[in-house]
């Protein structure tokens, strides 16, 4: 059974850095996040695995996280 206080993946990356700025955008934006998956250890175990970082937030928080990240536009070079 699904509950709202579930803990789901909301985004994969193969960067903790990017994991870090998705967290962190969500953050100031009223969301809880984790990163899991961004420690050291975990890297060399998965051997950097494509997408083995993974942004976190509670089913509640997840349709709002994913609006949040939409308007979010950060230009890349």
């Amino acid at each position: 059974m699904e509950r709202e206080d579930d803990v789901v993946v909301f985004a994969m990356y193969d960067s903790p850095v990017d994991a870090n700025i998705v967290k962190g955008v969500l953050e100031s934006n009223g969301v809880i996040a984790g990163v899991m998956g961004d420690s050291t250890a975990n890297a060399l175990m998965q051997g950097f695995s494509q997408g083995a970082i993974r942004v976190v937030v509670l089913r509640r928080d997840l349709e709002k996280a994913r609006q949040i990240m939409d308007s979010t536009w950060i230009e890349q070079s």
